[in-house]
């Protein structure tokens, strides 16, 4: 469904990634896992279109998107939600949402604000609160949230349960399986590896802006040298 083939990519001239393969099946979740500055992040906004690629190629059904523009590529059926700055913090969980569907083509909102939220029933309950309100799970949940809108194909998450409590981090992950289930396919980065590897069916190891190994995600949590790099493990 979706391919990267030897990306290079980086700011002003700098390669942060160099040379870059991955690819998502439809119904995957797939982990990008690393240590800081590997370059996953920089992956992330390469293929969305916020860093222009120096070289290689992002294919998404079959179709060349490699340095389209954002919006352009999220017509495609992709969303992005970033680590930071994901929700309009001055706007209602409400407006937020209305936001999403300004760049989608939904006529019937009132169907797809019933799925959103019964995907993340907190947010409804919430849904006048000025969204700079909201606890960290929360914000991250209406990000998430209102990057579904209009069924994307792939969902790209960089960092979704960064900062957040134990428990708040299991139920995200959790949210991350019904969105795989209801037909999205998601390409993760997170440094909560043990939690997010759990749920992922394949997984991606950069370190220094390169591919390092690639697998099925129980290939390296079972890995004793990855899990000593990568995972913390004795």
């Amino acid at each position: 469904m979706f391919k990267v083939s030897g990306l290079h990519s980086g700011y002003d001239g700098t390669i942060i990634i160099e040379d870059i393969d991955l690819n998502v099946q439809t119904n995957e979740i797939v982990n990008i896992i690393g240590p800081n500055g590997s370059g996953k992040s920089t992956l992330l906004k390469s293929i969305f279109g916020i860093v222009k690629p120096q070289q290689g190629k992002v294919e998404f059904l079959n179709e060349p998107i490699t340095g389209m523009k954002p919006f352009r590529i999220f017509e495609k059926g992709i969303s992005y939600v970033p680590q930071v700055e994901n929700i309009f913090s001055n706007l209602t969980i409400s407006e937020n949402l209305d936001i999403g569907f300004y760049t989608s083509k939904i006529k019937d909102t009132g169907n797809e604000l019933d799925k959103i939220y019964s995907l993340f029933p907190q947010l409804k309950d919430k849904k006048s609160i000025k969204s700079g309100n909201l606890s960290g799970g929360e914000r991250q949940m209406l990000a998430i949230a209102r990057a579904l809108i209009g069924d994307p194909k792939l969902l790209l998450l960089d960092e979704p349960t960064a900062s957040l409590a134990p428990n708040l981090v299991s139920e995200i992950m959790q949210k991350l399986i019904q969105i795989k289930d209801s037909g999205t396919s998601i390409l993760l980065v997170e440094q909560n590896a043990k939690k997010s590897l759990a749920i992922s069916d394949r997984c991606y190891v950069l370190a220094m802006g390169k591919n390092f190994f690639d697998g099925k995600a129980s290939e390296v949590i079972n890995n004793k040298e990855l899990g000593r790099m990568f995972l913390g493990s004795k």
